[in-house]
């Protein structure tokens, strides 16, 4: 059904793959070039989210504002039961739970006119809902733009700003490897002693190369370590896996998958994911097989995807989307996420959503800042128990296991 808005927007919301199509074209070329270059915003990403990403009792629908005929923003939601008033006050969110964000595109130039529009179109299809939540809005998203004056009927609620890794690969490689230090040193040996284990062949697998077919020797990868010892591990999780196959397959059959991956004489040792949204790199997963920690395959793989990215003009920023320790040693920067959670304003929704929303954020803000560092510091060594790993971190808190 489309809509017509008093911005001279037209509206359209669509909740089935066949009635997606026609406005995919339009989502993926608007995705491409939108600011934050986040492979989140695209129809690929959000489609394997629609099709292998929902949990129990969840529904997707989908968006789009237009005007003058041309897309101007998409707005994809998951439509879920809330805990205690099911599914006659839904929660909405704009991303699955196993993705890092759920930032949407937005034309920058008129980026609040078509929010308001695409939520106007939201409170038709789903006029009961609790709230919306848009996980890790970028800095330079049109969103923050769009919300800077409120959005009607609406009570916008940030989470406090979380920094998360990226690293600009506009420059040379050989001088920011010459700015590593000891970093530097450590992969140095590193190559050295796994050079002393066999043959040792680098590749970097994209376009037609990059195939869906690689999925399962990575996921037996991942699984064979200390991921498949604790259940953190891909298989373990039919969900997990059921998602991330179907991103790669949808990324595949556009040409914008990569594959990295270091063998020692035909085994694999190190392997990642990567997928492109317009000039950026985001590497979502990686693993290594742990008969070869000594020789820090992780950190090969890591120079190797530097190196390549380096030398590649089309790409200007590799970005994680999480942030750990390993991120600081290799010099990457970072850039602001935050957790955006618009609150309906009536009064059900206020009392079951605002108060345990301010909360959380009041935790974040006052509570975790004051935990004494031996009190993080025991956590962490209880974390790494039975040889587990330190986690990645995103930017709502979660724990990525990549």
């Amino acid at each position: 059904m489309i809509s017509a808005c008093p911005d001279g927007f037209h509206t359209v919301a669509v909740s089935d793959f066949k009635a997606l199509e026609p406005h995919r074209a339009a989502w993926d070329r608007l995705a491409w070039h939108a600011p934050q270059q986040l492979p989140n915003l695209l129809p690929a990403w959000a489609e394997a989210c629609f099709r292998s990403g929902l949990g129990p009792n969840e529904r997707w629908m989908c968006c789009f504002a237009y005007s003058e005929g041309r897309l101007a923003g998409v707005l994809p939601v998951i439509v879920a039961p809330h805990p205690l008033l099911g599914e006659r006050w839904p929660l909405l969110r704009t991303a699955n739970r196993q993705s890092p964000s759920g930032d949407i595109v937005l034309s920058a130039d008129r980026a609040p006119d078509v929010l308001r529009a695409l939520l106007a179109e939201l409170g038709r299809q789903v006029p009961t809902h609790v709230s919306l939540e848009l996980k890790a809005v970028r800095r330079n998203s049109p969103v923050r733009t769009a919300l800077e004056g409120g959005a009607h009927g609406y009570i916008p609620h940030g989470d406090t700003p979380a920094m998360l890794s990226r690293l600009d690969v506009t420059g040379s490689f050989e001088a920011y490897m010459a700015s590593l230090g000891k970093m530097r040193r450590n992969v140095r040996i590193g190559r050295k002693r796994l050079e002393s284990r066999g043959r040792v062949s680098v590749e970097m697998r994209r376009g037609s190369d990059a195939r869906a077919d690689f999925m399962p020797e990575f996921l037996a990868l991942e699984a064979s370590g200390w991921k498949g010892r604790n259940g953190t591990a891909m298989l373990n999780d039919p969900a997990s896996a059921a998602f991330h196959t179907a991103l790669v397959e949808n990324f595949a059959a556009q040409g914008r998958l990569e594959w990295h991956m270091i063998r020692v004489d035909g085994r694999l040792v190190a392997a990642g994911i990567g997928v492109r949204c317009g000039s950026a790199l985001m590497l979502p997963k990686y693993a290594f097989d742990e008969d070869f920690s000594d020789c820090m395959p992780g950190s090969l793989l890591t120079e190797e995807i530097f190196r390549d990215v380096f030398s590649r003009p089309e790409i200007e920023e590799v970005n994680h989307m999480s942030y750990s320790e390993s991120d600081r040693l290799w010099h990457m920067s970072s850039d602001s996420y935050a957790t955006l959670h618009l609150v309906r304003r009536s009064a059900v929704t206020l009392l079951m959503r605002l108060p345990r929303l301010v909360a959380q954020s009041a935790y974040r803000v006052y509570v975790q800042p004051r935990i004494p560092a031996v009190v993080k510091e025991a956590h962490r060594k209880f974390q790494r128990r039975g040889g587990r790993r330190p986690p990645r971190i995103n930017a709502c808190g979660d724990v990525l296991q990549s």
